[in-house]
């Protein structure tokens, strides 16, 4: 496999582990479920500053009141996406992907999650100089995958799935 592909597993493990993060970002923001506005986002842009085009801000404002009703609408879909993430294996993740993608909610999250992601980071190397927001010093995962092939991988689901910013 070209250093530049994305293996089923890690396509999986992605869009599932980014549709579950959805859930986490909804429970921070500032806004109520049935209240939810562009301006409840947890997003201080102050402090994430330069991790974005301002053009692209507005975007990612809708993107994410998107994913917070769709969280408000389908809470079970937190912990369906956490018990098929852990079933993720190399041998069952094209049919664990493929029963993922079959659901609306998990399939609209995992879009809008990818779209903000390449929307934050439009360049491979955007990516590397400033690192994936989730990556913490206690976090081994996200540290092993913070390297340019992490960025390949979202632009690949993206591109694979029509997802484009």
């Amino acid at each position: 496999m070209s250093i530049h592909e994305t293996s089923a597993e890690t396509k999986a493990k992605i869009i599932l582990d980014e549709a579950n993060l959805a859930f986490c970002e909804t429970a921070e923001r500032k806004d109520k479920p049935g209240a939810r506005t562009l301006d409840g986002s947890c997003w201080d842009s102050g402090k994430m500053d330069g991790e974005y085009d301002e053009r692209d801000f507005h975007r990612i404002l809708e993107l994410q009141l998107q994913a917070a009703r769709i969280c408000d609408e389908r809470p079970e879909l937190e912990e369906k996406t956490a018990q098929l993430f852990q079933k993720v294996m190399a041998e069952n993740a094209g049919e664990i992907l493929k029963d993922a993608l079959s659901d609306s909610g998990i399939l609209e999250l995992g879009r809008i999650s990818v779209v903000i992601f390449l929307l934050r980071f439009p360049t491979v190397q955007s990516f590397v100089n400033k690192g994936h927001p989730l990556v913490l010093a206690t976090d081994e995962y996200m540290l092993e995958n913070a390297d340019k092939q992490n960025w390949h991988d979202y632009n690949n689901i993206a591109r694979d799935m029509g997802w484009s910013p």
